[in-house]
């Protein structure tokens, strides 16, 4: 056992450097993501903004775009301060004592190794919450018949098909779930539901970043694709796809309105909750 205190403090930062690049690395994905990609969204006006959502967008944006620089700039230097103390450590552990490299080089790996499974243990971990439900269906599911009857009966559902990596169905995570959500927030008849196909890891990554608030299935390509097209009878898959089932369970609008084009959703939806 290494007693030296030295030692301790070198491992430790040298621990901690890969877990800063890894937050580095994602911070950058973000920029992209929510900074670059929003920018040329707006710019190019793929959407109907009005003038008071494109202020709203692009305030969001430029504070964003400060949080996530200052977090990179700060890591980066953190990164560099910590190469310097961990070897002015080891170097003052090995004029202590006669190290053998080989020891300390274990230890420093173990120590690592550890740093890596906890900070990659807290990435996959999507948070629990009573208002996110991951829902598992059998491989052989290609109807919302037994969807519905199991989880949603007497609710009209509002449904998303989307992908891990794709844009637009972010960007309506990003600007017009949320106020979807609060229309409809005093109605208990009304349910979400979001199924999609990509990356397992990125899908709890993007649920958790977005907050995306409902009941979350994730199925493979194949399955994805036979739901799809049962569901809308449409042969070519396009994402963000969304369908209304009523409180029959029966599929009523199979191209439903985006939480984006709001006032002609809320008339769909407030079509089927009529009454109730």
């Amino acid at each position: 056992m290494i007693k030296s205190p030295y030692f301790w403090l070198s491992a430790l930062m040298i621990a901690i450097i890969p877990c800063f690049i890894i937050d580095i690395v994602h911070h950058y994905l973000d920029w992209k993501k929510e900074v670059r990609e929003e920018l040329i969204i707006v710019v190019q006006n793929l959407y109907t903004f009005t003038k008071a959502q494109k202020a709203n967008i692009l305030d969001r944006v430029f504070e964003r775009n400060q949080t996530l620089m200052f977090l990179m700039y700060l890591k980066s230097f953190a990164i560099l301060l910590f190469v310097v103390g961990s070897s002015y450590f080891f170097w003052r552990y090995q004029k202590q004592v006669k190290a053998r490299v080989w020891q300390s080089l274990l230890y420093t790996i173990g120590i690592v190794a550890c740093f890596l499974s906890i900070k990659i243990f807290a990435l996959n971990r999507l948070d629990s919450t009573e208002n996110v439900n991951l829902i598992s269906i059998s491989p052989n599911t290609s109807s919302f018949k037994e969807i519905y009857n199991k989880h949603f009966k007497g609710s009209v559902v509002y449904v998303d098909f989307w992908g891990t990596t794709c844009g637009p169905c972010l960007q309506e995570f990003r600007n017009f779930t949320k106020p979807l959500k609060e229309k409809y927030q005093t109605r208990k008849d009304i349910k979400y539901l979001y199924i999609a196909q990509g990356n397992e890891y990125l899908w709890r990554e993007q649920i958790k970043k977005y907050k995306v608030e409902g009941n979350h299935i994730f199925i493979s390509e194949d399955q994805y694709a036979k739901l799809y097209r049962q569901s809308t009878k449409d042969s070519t898959i396009l994402m963000p796809r969304y369908l209304i089932i009523d409180k029959k369970g029966e599929v009523v609008e199979s191209n439903a309105k985006r939480p984006s084009d709001r006032d002609s959703l809320y008339v769909q939806l407030d079509k089927y909750l009529v009454g109730n």
